[in-house]
This record gives C-alpha cells, sequence and structure tokens, in this order.
C-alpha cells in the first residue's frame, strides 16, 4: 500500500493541474494559507496510514503513520484552522509545526480526526494516519470554524501572547504529569510533570494572565520562566490548579502535572487586570 501511496504523491502535480476548480480536492497536494484565505474550504486526499507510530510526536499521538507528510501547509500570517478528515477508516491526524503538536483521534465524529489549531506564520507536516486498517481520506481546512470556543491550540499547544492578544482565552490540552517531581523548582512546587515543558509561552509585552486547569485528576501547574517560579495545586477549586500573576517579554515553560492519578487536563490562558 505505501507504494502506491507514494506513487500517488509522485502523481500529485498532475491531478493539481487536472484539478475541476481551485478548491477541488488534491491528493497529497501543499498549502499556502494566511488569514482570510480563498477558496474556503481547501481540501486534499490521500490513503490513511505508513509505517511509522506517530507516538514519535509525543505519546499522546495515536496510530500509524507515513515516514513523510502527507501534506504541508505554509502559513503566511496568523490564522485560526479547522483541519478536518472524513475516511473509509479510523482516522488520525497530526499537524507538527513552530505553533506546536497538534494531535487527534476522533474529535470529528463517526472515528475521525480534527484539530482546530491557532496557526502562527510558518511551515507545517501533516499527517494522517489510522488506528487499525488503512483507507482513503478527505482533508478539509477550513479557516475559523474553532474559534468560538477561544484560541484551541489543541494539544501541547505553544503560545505568543500580549496585552489585548485575541482571540481571549487561549486553550491547550494534554495528559499531565511524568516522571519528574516538581520540587525540582523548588519547596512549593507540588506533584509529578513532565521532563520537558507542556506547553512554552512566549510573551511579546507585559501582561497580566490567569492559567487555569481543568483536569480529570488532582492537577498541579509549573510556570518558570525569566525571574520567576510560580507554582500552584488547588488553586482553581475542585482539586484543579491556577496562578494569576504579570508576565513581562520573555520565554515561560509551563508544565501541567499530578498528585496521585494521571488524567487529562484543558490548559485555558486568559487575560486579567
Amino acid at each position: 500500500m505505501r507504494n502506491l501511496h507514494a506513487a500517488g504523491k509522485l502523481l500529485a502535480t498532475v491531478l493539481i493541474a487536472c484539478a475541476s476548480g481551485p478548491a477541488a480536492a488534491q491528493a497529497y497536494n501543499n498549502f499556502i494559507l494566511g488569514a482570510g484565505f480563498t477558496p474556503d474550504p481547501q481540501t486534499g486526499n490521500g490513503d490513511t496510514g505508513g509505517p511509522t507510530q506517530a507516538s514519535r510526536f509525543g505519546p499522546h499521538c495515536l496510530g500509524v503513520i507515513d515516514n513523510t507528510p502527507d501534506h504541508t501547509i505554509r502559513v503566511t500570517s496568523p490564522l485560526d484552522l479547522r483541519l478536518a478528515v472524513e475516511s473509509t477508516t479510523d482516522s488520525t491526524l497530526v499537524v507538527v509545526g513552530p505553533a506546536g503538536v497538534f494531535c487527534d483521534d476522533d474529535s470529528a465524529g463517526q472515528l475521525d480526526a480534527q484539530v482546530d489549531a491557532r496557526l502562527t506564520p510558518g511551515d507545517y507536516a501533516v499527517y494522517v494516519g489510522h488506528i487499525d486498517q488503512p483507507g482513503r481520506y478527505t482533508l478539509t481546512l477550513t479557516e475559523g470554524a474553532g474559534a468560538a470556543a477561544g484560541g484551541h491550540g489543541g494539544q501541547y499547544a505553544n503560545f505568543r501572547l500580549g496585552a489585548g492578544f485575541t482571540p481571549d482565552p487561549q486553550i491547550g490540552t494534554g495528559s499531565t504529569g511524568g516522571g519528574i517531581d516538581a520540587s525540582r523548582y523548588g519547596a512549593h512546587c507540588t506533584g509529578m510533570i513532565d521532563s520537558t515543558p507542556d506547553h512554552r509561552l512566549s510573551i511579546t509585552s507585559t501582561v497580566t494572565l490567569r492559567l487555569t486547569v481543568d483536569s480529570t485528576t488532582d492537577s498541579s501547574l509549573v510556570v518558570t520562566g525569566p525571574g520567576k517560579v510560580l507554582c500552584d495545586d488547588d488553586g482553581a477549586g475542585a482539586l484543579d490548579a491556577q496562578i494569576v500573576d504579570t508576565f513581562r517579554p520573555g520565554e515561560y515553560e509551563i508544565y501541567v502535572g499530578h498528585l496521585g492519578q494521571a488524567g487529562s487536563y484543558r490548559l485555558e490562558i486568559s487575560e486579567t487586570n
């Protein structure tokens, strides 16, 4: 099947030339998108899966994918983008680029994958995988569909924020914890965290932020950056963590941990006075 996959990619330019219209689905085609792109939506298609595990991009990434991207997206300006898969199998989706790693399994319903992401300018790799059996898929890209719920960055997303940022709130998700004791950052830090940040936060101008965790477990939160280490356990209530602080320009790291059992979380970042 992968030989056919590769052959399909070699034929992509022919299919592009023969497409019936500017938004016609094209096998393994690439995209150049920015805010207000037309036509909207844009689509591509191909065969799911490949010989490698999607977990090479993180334990939250499921299924098998190809060695090389099925599609690439060059983002020319900040963009709220929905990537939705419609397939003949149980599909998965991985998007990798400057804004982070976004992975999904069933968010589009009917065992299909969907990612709503705030993409910053740069080049992104898109992999369409599957859980069990390979199948055919159509990938649809549309602007702004996920903005109603805030800036949903998806799993382990990174953020670039300054005063007055939009959309507000910004949202990221993932799994809590890891193999490192948060007390490495100070006795006031509790729980188990990962060895690498769950999210990175670039602050472009001084802003006061509220970072709130909503999780399925007893969560903890650690934020490190220029001149500060911020930690919390139950500040959001119901065993969840919350931090409110003023952030000056610089690079910060965010760790979402747990006390006891691991779970999934939703991190919400909003501006506050």
